[in-house]
């Protein structure tokens, strides 16, 4: 089963996009009924935390301790950095605090 980047959440946001909230909850459903019925462990983290593969309780750790975002948000955040960085030509690689006021 694929998460990212499903095409049922895919059609959901869509939908959503068109003004058309209550079909694209059909989709979502849909997928969350997938993904239940599954049974897979659908969680990316290399970590093997007691939290693993509980999203509820992952994200609530991360968000309470503010430190960093769960592993499986990195490449989501990532993909969004890299768009926004190619605004001023990929110049964020070279970034460093010391560069920041001078």
């Amino acid at each position: 089963m694929k998460i990212d980047g499903n095409e049922l959440c895919r059609k959901d946001l869509e939908l959503n996009r068109e003004g058309k909230p209550e079909e694209g909850l059909k989709y979502k459903m849909e997928f969350l009924k997938q993904v239940k019925e599954s049974g897979m462990d659908h969680c990316n983290c290399p970590e093997a935390c007691q939290h693993h593969g509980n999203c509820y309780e992952c994200v609530i750790i991360h968000r309470s301790h503010r430190d960093h975002l769960p592993y499986c948000m990195w490449d989501i955040l990532n993909e969004k950095l890299s768009g926004v960085s190619q605004l001023t030509e990929g110049s964020l690689l070279n970034y460093t605090k010391e560069e920041e006021f001078t």
